[in-house]
């Protein structure tokens, strides 16, 4: 009797996965930005899509780096990141992109001081920032650390990938 092939179908990584993925985002903490892609060194300098690149790799779920433009096609070609379907509830280790920028979406489930930033408005107002990525901003900006998707981009729902095994 002929044997039926393995199933070739890709799947979601699980939550442990992705909480590895996140646990390699937050060893990037305090890693100065320079945009430097593929260069992208932990404690060194590193940009969104070098830094996002370099800890997937070291979480063991490689990828062809891709510049954070051409991020959406390779996802789609390669197979390798599924895009979230609206209302999907996200994970850790999912990648939030923007056009422009790229991120590691963290619930902080493991560094619960990272979870949240004391700030301060313009009038003296001190509030609470709820963090829900890892990330790398700009040049002369934060250097990489946890902050918040809806305080970096107001209004501006990220799209979502999840990396497929």
């Amino acid at each position: 009797m002929a044997q039926t092939p393995a199933s070739t179908k890709s799947r979601d990584i699980s939550l442990a996965q992705g909480i590895a993925i996140a646990d390699q985002a937050e060893a990037w903490k305090g890693t100065p930005y320079s945009a430097v892609g593929p260069a992208s060194t932990i404690g060194k300098q590193g940009d969104c899509s070098g830094s996002t690149w370099r800890i997937y790799i070291a979480a063991g779920l490689p990828y062809t780096y891709q510049m954070t433009a051409n991020f959406p096609a390779y996802a789609a070609q390669s197979k390798q990141f599924r895009a979230l379907r609206k209302g999907e509830a996200w994970q850790d280790g999912d990648i939030l992109w923007w056009s422009g920028h790229m991120a590691i979406y963290s619930t902080f489930s493991d560094d619960p001081a990272d979870a949240t930033l004391d700030r301060v408005n313009g009038a003296g107002t001190h509030w609470t920032q709820k963090n829900d990525m890892w990330t790398a901003f700009r040049t002369n900006g934060p250097a990489y650390g946890a902050y918040s998707s809806a305080f970096f981009f107001p209004g501006i729902a990220p799209t979502v990938f999840r990396y497929q095994k």
